[in-house]
Formats: C-alpha cells, structure tokens, sequence
C-alpha cells in the first residue's frame, strides 16, 4: 500500500513544529525553494535520471462528481491528454495561428475535470502562462482584471455573468 512521503509547500516559511509533525508522521516536508535547489544540485552534478514514459501510461486519474450515481475514476493515458489538448486547439479555430508563449490561460475548473486537463496539457504543449483564479467564482472578473488571459475556457452562465459586468 502506497502512503504520502513527501510534501512541498509552496510557502517558504516552515515552522519547526510543521517539520516536527510532518516527521513523526513519516513525511518528508519541503519548500518549493528546497525543492528548486536540489533540482539545480542534480542538475549540476549531472545525475539526473528521467524515466521514459510511454503514451500509454497513466497521467492522471479523472474523477466524475457522482451527480448520476457513485462518483467514478478514469485513467487518462498521456496519448489521451495529448490528444485532447490537441483537439481542444483544433476546436478553438486558432489553428492558423497556434497558442504560443505570448498567451494565457485563466484555470478556475476543478484541476481533476478532464476539460481543465486538456486545456492544462495544450499550455504546457505550446509553452503558454496559466494563471490561476484566487478561489472565488465570485471574484472572477477581478481575477481576469489582473491577468487579462487570452483564453478563458468556461461555461456560458458565467460568460453571460461577464457579459452583464462589461
């Protein structure tokens, strides 16, 4: 049975009674700074190793909400990621002029929802930013104020909201 061994903050302020519990617990708990040095370190020494991944290997579980019954998990494959992001490209009609690293993207959908994946996948395809909203829908547009995406994937209610406030 697998267990959580490691855990990154993102905040660079760990207590010593945080590292304390995180220990007692089997845990080894960094800070992304910690994280991005021993990357350096590795990288510096030349001993990093990148296992190969294959198309049909699990990227990532997806899971329904269980709005029809018991939630549900799918495994998305990186050929299925890939091809979703693709098409997700292809959908938007721009591909006369693909996303590139001048674009950006405001994430606010669920990051297990396949939709957010794929349009998480064709950022990292085509190098564009992704920014993501404080944490309240309410607050949307003051988000997309301050990041001012070129894209913004969503559903037609809160567009229609949008809309009203413009």
């Amino acid at each position: 049975m697998q267990k959580l061994v490691n855990l990154v903050s993102f905040e660079n302020e760990i207590t010593d009674e945080m590292r304390g519990k995180t220990q007692q617990a089997g845990i080894h708990l960094y800070t992304m700074e910690e994280v991005i040095m021993k990357g350096r370190e590795v990288a510096n020494a030349g001993t990093i190793y990148r296992a190969k991944v294959e198309p049909d290997d699990c990227y990532m579980f997806s899971y329904t909400s269980g709005t029809t019954g018991d939630p549900k998990g799918v495994k998305l494959t990186h050929r299925m990621i890939i091809g979703a992001a693709y098409a997700v490209q292809t959908r938007l009609g721009v591909t006369d002029r693909p996303m590139n690293e001048d674009d950006c993207y405001i994430s606010y959908l669920p990051a297990a929802h396949s939709f957010e994946q794929a349009v998480s996948g064709m950022a990292i395809i085509y190098g564009m930013k992704c920014g993501y909203f404080a944490g309240n829908v309410l607050k949307l547009t003051e988000d997309i104020a301050v990041l001012k995406p070129t894209l913004f994937p969503s559903v037609p209610r809160l567009y229609n909201r949008i809309y009203g406030k413009i």
